[in-house]
């Protein structure tokens, strides 16, 4: 190399002019984790190759990425969609004041941008990484070049840089230099969402929620007071009418005064106990004038919300169906973090819980011996929402 090109700089410095220098890489690397929540080996290995799921028709901006993550198994190989929609928590105080070159508040805005800068680089190196970047130094033979940088070590490196602090002080009120790495920003993510990326619902709740212990008392009272809420819900809007064997044994004999007690016509009675109003833990007996619906349409409304409708009543054939249905929203329990199984099953299942309180401990043990196969069948179809209409 000349000398006379060092009077415009170091190299370190020329080559930055041109690509990504490795600390600018890391940010967007820092950054990508933090909007996506996607672990580190699949960001790292994001490809520029891409396709525009929107078809440049001015809808809502979207790369679709084929990504892996060798974890998964058979389900390694994933399609991670970046929009040009912003999370909360990275909108911008003055939205208006954004460049549309520079909207790093999106993952759309930020995946374009590195794909732009990092163009040229991917061409002298022969890759189809996103992320690359010049490293002015490299340990053994490596030396200084455009690479992949070493992940944890740069995002050490962009931290301190940065002057990244703890929240909390150390013993002397003196800042705590703050710790960054990949992990913690996907963890942070997760805990901030309460929603898997790239796992299950019980891989999040024991992974990654259990583990962090420094604010799990704060995540306990939430999740015992939107419990608290919902068992609230169900002790106010109570159960559905429960027929017993000694009801129907007189509906045998005088169905008008048994049917006048129930609220409901002797022969809506008659349809009821031979099982032609059925719907999956209950009988219907009226389903143009329940709640969910305007007056004279039919109910479109989930079956669940049957255990505390008006319209709904329980005779002793749909025990066992009830029965498999709590224990079912029970074992869900193990599969989803607890504010989430609290916001969607809290309610029915302590509604089941009345219900079923009524009957003894033999009624529960022959309803448990009953249950069917094809009982089965269709709690598994409803739990998995298939019986709703949409």
């Amino acid at each position: 190399m000349h000398r006379w090109v060092f009077h415009y700089g170091a190299i370190d410095d020329l080559v930055c002019q041109l690509h990504l220098s490795g600390m600018e890489a890391t940010a967007g690397l820092v950054l990508l984790t933090a909007m996506t929540g996607q672990n580190k080996s699949v960001l790292l290995k994001t490809p520029a190759v891409h396709h525009r799921a929107d078809g440049y028709t001015g809808a809502t901006p979207t790369a679709i990425v084929e990504t892996h993550k060798p974890r998964r198994g058979r389900r390694a190989h994933m399609s991670l969609a970046l929009s040009d929609l912003p999370d909360w928590l990275s909108i911008p105080s003055n939205p208006e004041n954004v460049s549309a070159r520079d909207e790093l508040h999106t993952p759309f805005g930020l995946y374009v941008l590195l794909h732009e800068l990092t163009s040229r680089s991917r061409e002298l190196t022969g890759t189809d990484r996103l992320l690359i970047g010049w490293s002015g130094t490299g340990g053994g033979r490596v030396g200084r070049g455009l690479r992949q940088q070493v992940t944890d070590r740069w995002v050490c490196r962009w931290a301190r840089g940065h002057g990244l602090t703890a929240d909390k002080p150390d013993a002397e009120g003196k800042p705590v230099p703050l710790t960054a790495t990949l992990e913690l920003l996907r963890l942070t993510y997760v805990e901030l969402h309460q929603k898997p990326v790239a796992h299950t619902e019980q891989t999040l709740a024991t992974d990654y929620l259990a583990r962090n212990r420094g604010n799990l008392a704060a995540y306990q009272k939430v999740v015992a007071e939107a419990l608290q809420e919902e068992v609230a819900k169900a002790r106010a809007r109570g159960v559905m009418a429960r027929l017993t064997r000694a009801d129907l044994e007189r509906a045998r004999t005088d169905a008008a005064a048994v049917a006048d007690e129930y609220g409901i016509h002797a022969t809506t009675l008659k349809r009821m106990i031979a099982g032609e109003l059925d719907t999956v833990m209950n009988a219907c007996v009226d389903h143009r004038g329940g709640p969910h619906a305007p007056p004279g349409e039919p109910c479109r409304a989930s079956f669940m919300l049957c255990l505390g409708c008006p319209c709904a009543r329980a005779l002793p054939r749909h025990l066992p169906l009830q029965v498999l249905v709590h224990d079912r929203l029970a074992e869900r329990r193990a599969e989803m973090t607890p504010l989430q199984w609290t916001q969607q099953f809290a309610l029915p299942h302590a509604q089941l819980a009345d219900l079923i309180s009524q009957h003894d401990e033999a009624d529960l043990a022959d309803a448990r011996a009953n249950v069917t196969d094809a009982d089965r069948a269709v709690v598994t179809r409803f739990l998995n929402r298939e019986l709703d209409l949409r």
